[in-house]
């Protein structure tokens, strides 16, 4: 019989002591399959504890699957598969999951490897990263936000940490209302859905409506990460030029006669990648040409409130008499991403459809959040932050039209965005394959978005979008600088 020695100045209990040791002379072979363990009574008296002590270990070694027993026998030891350790674990798993995985998440996960510039090899220590659509923690109002925090815990924590409403939480969904309204839309809590985020929105949305081989119509163009989520549920893409103004209608409307749509997706202000706004009378046509066709029109006002330049234009939302358009906000893009709370306004019975969808995936948002954001917004912090976003990305984004004036080659044009972060680029003639052009970028310590990324059926190897939502006015000075010499190094190239 191996023997258990018991510390009895150790802070493990006595059981435990038991437990660990008689595993682990099952591991080590000192006992075998088979092998009697002593009585609880015996062994109990040999260590001088307490007999139900090592009844208790007993029971917790038979519950883990080492020994086994039965009225009127001894407890023995049993075979068990071995706990694996980490230098125990094999290379590889014996499922092959490129095989397994159906033939919509492979090809998503081909999107997730690819457009990852961040993961591009070499990247230099000093690389200024034009690239990413995310915000420059350092403005991110923390302390007013911890406040907020503090204050719900303490005064609803309780009722917070509890499974929320499916819609969300109502105080914030009467915040996002009373908002919506100072952009001309005229909705209600009842018409609003809480997600997680805009992404998980539209997701929200494609799994409602969609149905495999229909066709949506996406500019073109269009934020990226909006086309592997739509092939992901089997739907057919129909590209819409972009031009000057936003998107083209007569070329929409040629499609729309051609065969059915199922929706139209579009960002009208700020629109990712180009930055363009489109005006009063476009808005109007495109809403005419939906309502006309009964087409849903899904509009993402992601950046709604980060307009700094020139005259407001209304969401679409806000002519909305006939409840065709399904509107979405965030607070990614002007507050926190990390809080992960985004928003759907639509028809009452598109938002009691789409919560049921929520209902059976997610269950429910963040109630925590919820409720400190609505606290934020209650409380003015929100409105004081966004002022000072204003402030901010207006002096940034100047900074960064300034820059490219002065440090762009000839051959560069660009818009010029009325808000929002991004900036589109446009080379006169295509760079020679997005590796290449990534490799001078990483060269010159500079990093942007090859044009690519944003269109679904062709390969347009002559944009590329700047984003200056994550860096601060030297930084963007000195990004715009490197990316012109970067440029130039490119055009000196043979194709």
């Amino acid at each position: 019989m191996v023997l258990i020695k018991i510390d009895r100045q150790s802070n493990t209990p006595v059981f435990q002591q038991i437990i660990q040791q008689i595993i682990e002379f099952i591991e080590n072979v000192s006992l075998k399959v088979g092998d009697n363990l002593p009585s609880t009574r015996i062994l109990a008296d040999r260590l001088g504890v307490d007999r139900t002590t090592v009844y208790r270990a007993y029971l917790e070694l038979t519950a883990l699957g080492y020994i086994e027993s039965s009225p009127g026998s001894y407890t023995r030891v049993r075979k068990r598969p071995p706990v694996i350790r980490k230098n125990q674990v094999a290379a590889e798993s014996i499922l092959h999951w490129s095989d397994i995985s159906n033939p919509e998440s492979a090809e998503l996960f081909r999107h997730f490897l690819h457009f990852w510039p961040e993961n591009s090899p070499g990247i230099p220590g000093d690389l200024i990263n034009l690239s990413p659509l995310d915000l420059d923690e350092r403005i991110f109002p923390t302390t007013e936000f911890r406040r907020c925090l503090n204050q719900v815990l303490v005064n609803i924590g309780s009722k917070l940490l509890k499974y929320g409403e499916h819609q969300g939480y109502l105080p914030l969904r009467e915040d996002i209302a009373r908002r919506l309204q100072v952009h001309g839309i005229s909705t209600s809590a009842g018409e609003i859905l809480i997600t997680n985020g805009a992404q998980h929105a539209i997701d929200l949305i494609l799994s409602l409506l969609g149905k495999p081989g229909d066709r949506v119509a996406i500019e073109s163009p269009t934020y990226a990460n909006v086309i592997p989520l739509m092939r992901f549920h089997r739907l057919k893409l129909m590209e819409i030029p972009m031009g000057p103004d936003g998107m083209d209608l007569e070329y929409l409307t040629r499609q729309i006669r051609n065969k059915p749509l199922l929706f139209v997706y579009t960002i009208p202000n700020f629109q990712n990648p180009t930055g363009i706004t489109t005006h009063q009378t476009h808005r109007e046509e495109l809403l005419s040409i939906c309502e006309k066709h009964h087409i849903p029109l899904v509009e993402d006002g992601f950046e709604e409130e980060m307009k700094y330049y020139g005259k407001v234009v209304l969401p679409i939302k806000s002519m909305d008499k006939n409840h065709v358009v399904i509107y979405l906000g965030t607070f990614s893009k002007v507050l926190f991403p990390g809080v992960r709370i985004g928003w759907i306004a639509a028809d009452q019975e598109c938002i009691r459809r789409l919560s049921a969808i929520k209902r059976f995936t997610d269950l429910t948002g963040s109630g925590v959040l919820q409720a400190a954001v609505s606290a934020f917004l209650r409380n003015g912090y929100y409105d004081l932050h966004l002022k000072k976003m204003h402030r901010t990305f207006r002096k940034r984004m100047s900074v960064a039209l300034k820059s490219l004036q002065e440090y762009m080659p000839h051959n560069v044009s660009w818009t010029r965005p009325d808000g929002g972060y991004t900036i589109w680029g446009t080379l006169k003639k295509e760079y020679s394959g997005e590796q290449n052009f990534k490799n001078i970028l990483l060269k010159n310590g500079v990093l942007v978005s090859p044009g690519l990324y944003y269109f679904f059926s062709s390969n347009q190897n002559k944009y590329f979008r700047i984003s200056i939502s994550s860096l601060n006015e030297e930084e963007i000075r000195q990004g715009m600088f490197r990316l012109g010499k970067a440029i130039r190094e490119l055009n000196g190239q043979k194709k």
